[in-house]
Protein backbone atom coordinates (compact mmCIF):
# COMPACT_ATOMS: atom_id res chain seq x y z
CA UNK A 1 0.00 0.00 0.00
CA UNK A 2 1.52 3.49 -0.96
CA UNK A 3 1.62 6.20 1.46
CA UNK A 4 1.13 10.15 0.64
CA UNK A 5 3.83 12.35 1.32
CA UNK A 6 3.65 15.66 1.81
CA UNK A 7 7.03 18.10 1.90
CA UNK A 8 6.76 21.02 4.22
CA UNK A 9 8.55 23.90 4.94
CA UNK A 10 6.90 26.83 6.44
CA UNK A 11 4.66 29.63 4.94
CA UNK A 12 0.58 29.51 3.29
CA UNK A 13 2.00 26.67 0.34
CA UNK A 14 2.94 24.72 2.94
CA UNK A 15 -0.23 25.01 5.31
CA UNK A 16 -2.20 24.71 1.65
CA UNK A 17 -0.28 21.48 0.97
CA UNK A 18 -0.98 19.91 4.39
CA UNK A 19 -4.62 20.50 4.12
CA UNK A 20 -4.73 19.02 0.79
CA UNK A 21 -2.50 15.61 1.96
CA UNK A 22 -4.42 15.17 4.71
CA UNK A 23 -7.75 14.98 2.30
CA UNK A 24 -6.44 12.79 0.25
CA UNK A 25 -5.50 10.77 3.47
CA UNK A 26 -8.73 10.75 4.89
CA UNK A 27 -10.82 9.65 1.56
CA UNK A 28 -8.04 7.23 0.17
CA UNK A 29 -7.61 5.93 3.84
CA UNK A 30 -3.30 6.30 2.91
CA UNK A 31 -0.94 6.39 5.19
CA UNK A 32 0.51 10.34 5.97
CA UNK A 33 3.85 11.37 6.22
CA UNK A 34 5.16 14.87 6.22
CA UNK A 35 8.60 15.38 5.19
CA UNK A 36 11.03 18.21 6.36
CA UNK A 37 14.44 18.65 4.32
CA UNK A 38 17.10 20.39 6.10
CA UNK A 39 19.97 21.69 3.26
CA UNK A 40 23.28 22.27 4.40
CA UNK A 41 23.75 23.62 1.10
CA UNK A 42 21.85 26.55 1.54
CA UNK A 43 24.24 28.01 4.15
CA UNK A 44 26.88 30.54 2.46
CA UNK A 45 30.44 28.29 1.96
CA UNK A 46 31.94 31.39 3.89
CA UNK A 47 30.43 30.68 7.13
CA UNK A 48 32.23 29.22 9.59
CA UNK A 49 32.22 25.56 10.46
CA UNK A 50 31.16 25.93 13.88
CA UNK A 51 28.68 28.28 13.62
CA UNK A 52 27.12 26.53 10.39
CA UNK A 53 26.37 23.24 13.14
CA UNK A 54 24.86 25.80 15.13
CA UNK A 55 22.99 27.44 12.42
CA UNK A 56 21.70 23.69 10.98
CA UNK A 57 20.62 22.88 14.21
CA UNK A 58 18.39 25.52 14.35
CA UNK A 59 16.90 24.65 10.88
CA UNK A 60 16.57 21.24 12.45
CA UNK A 61 14.50 22.72 15.31
CA UNK A 62 12.58 24.95 12.89
CA UNK A 63 11.99 21.85 11.17
CA UNK A 64 10.49 19.75 13.69
CA UNK A 65 8.41 23.20 15.00
CA UNK A 66 6.99 22.62 11.35
CA UNK A 67 6.14 18.99 11.48
CA UNK A 68 4.68 19.41 15.10
CA UNK A 69 2.47 22.08 13.36
CA UNK A 70 1.45 19.93 10.48
CA UNK A 71 0.95 16.80 12.91
CA UNK A 72 -1.23 18.64 14.55
CA UNK A 73 -3.45 19.88 11.77
CA UNK A 74 -3.84 16.28 11.18
CA UNK A 75 -4.77 15.18 14.51
CA UNK A 76 -7.24 17.82 14.20
CA UNK A 77 -8.64 16.12 11.68
CA UNK A 78 -8.51 12.59 13.51
CA UNK A 79 -6.17 11.63 11.20
CA UNK A 80 -3.03 9.57 12.31
CA UNK A 81 0.46 10.80 10.34
CA UNK A 82 4.54 10.41 10.70
CA UNK A 83 7.15 12.93 10.46
CA UNK A 84 10.72 12.46 8.87
CA UNK A 85 13.65 14.94 8.57
CA UNK A 86 15.98 14.19 6.31
CA UNK A 87 19.06 16.32 5.85
CA UNK A 88 20.74 17.03 2.23
CA UNK A 89 20.17 18.44 -0.84
CA UNK A 90 16.24 19.00 -1.12
CA UNK A 91 15.52 17.86 -4.67
CA UNK A 92 17.53 14.55 -4.13
CA UNK A 93 15.83 14.13 -0.79
CA UNK A 94 12.51 14.15 -1.46
CA UNK A 95 13.44 11.87 -4.56
CA UNK A 96 15.25 9.27 -1.94
CA UNK A 97 12.70 9.25 0.48
CA UNK A 98 9.71 8.83 -1.68
CA UNK A 99 11.44 5.89 -3.27
CA UNK A 100 12.31 4.56 0.31
CA UNK A 101 8.80 4.72 1.48
CA UNK A 102 6.46 3.33 -1.76
CA UNK A 103 4.82 6.92 -2.02
CA UNK A 104 1.96 7.02 -3.97
CA UNK A 105 1.59 10.99 -4.20
CA UNK A 106 3.67 13.41 -3.24
CA UNK A 107 1.77 16.75 -2.32
CA UNK A 108 3.84 19.96 -2.37
CA UNK A 109 3.03 23.47 -1.82
CA UNK A 110 3.69 26.33 -3.97
CA UNK A 111 5.21 29.59 -2.19
CA UNK A 112 2.80 32.85 -1.99
CA UNK A 113 2.58 34.84 -4.76
CA UNK A 114 3.47 32.27 -7.51
CA UNK A 115 0.48 31.46 -9.72
CA UNK A 116 0.12 28.52 -12.07
CA UNK A 117 1.46 28.57 -15.34
CA UNK A 118 -0.27 26.95 -17.96
CA UNK A 119 3.59 25.83 -19.12
CA UNK A 120 4.60 24.86 -15.94
CA UNK A 121 7.89 26.38 -16.05
CA UNK A 122 7.77 28.34 -12.59
CA UNK A 123 10.15 26.82 -9.68
CA UNK A 124 7.85 24.28 -7.87
CA UNK A 125 6.27 23.25 -11.45
CA UNK A 126 9.84 22.49 -12.49
CA UNK A 127 10.70 20.45 -9.00
CA UNK A 128 7.53 19.12 -9.19
CA UNK A 129 8.21 17.68 -13.07
CA UNK A 130 12.01 16.79 -11.94
CA UNK A 131 10.65 14.43 -9.11
CA UNK A 132 7.73 12.97 -11.08
CA UNK A 133 10.25 11.51 -13.69
CA UNK A 134 12.66 10.21 -11.29
CA UNK A 135 10.23 8.37 -9.27
CA UNK A 136 7.09 7.63 -11.65
CA UNK A 137 5.41 9.10 -8.35
CA UNK A 138 2.42 11.35 -8.96
CA UNK A 139 3.35 15.15 -7.67
CA UNK A 140 0.36 17.38 -6.82
CA UNK A 141 1.36 20.95 -6.27
CA UNK A 142 -0.65 22.99 -3.98
CA UNK A 143 -1.23 26.66 -4.08
CA UNK A 144 -2.31 28.77 -1.24
CA UNK A 145 -5.12 30.29 -3.22
CA UNK A 146 -6.40 26.69 -3.33
CA UNK A 147 -6.92 26.29 0.09
CA UNK A 148 -8.56 29.20 0.70
CA UNK A 149 -10.99 28.47 -2.80
CA UNK A 150 -11.55 25.39 -0.65
CA UNK A 151 -12.80 26.91 2.43
CA UNK A 152 -15.08 28.78 0.77
CA UNK A 153 -17.21 25.96 -1.11
CA UNK A 154 -20.13 25.36 0.90
CA UNK A 155 -19.39 21.19 0.20
CA UNK A 156 -16.69 21.84 2.62
CA UNK A 157 -16.57 20.78 6.28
Amino acid sequence: MGSIVCATRGGEGSRAAQMAAIEHAKTSDKPLIFLYVVDPHSLDEEVEDNLREALLAELNWMGETLLRIAQKRADNAYLGTEVRIRRGKVREEIVRFVKDVNAELLVLGAPRGTTANVFGDDAIERLAASIRQQTAVTVEVVRPDQEKQMESRPDHD
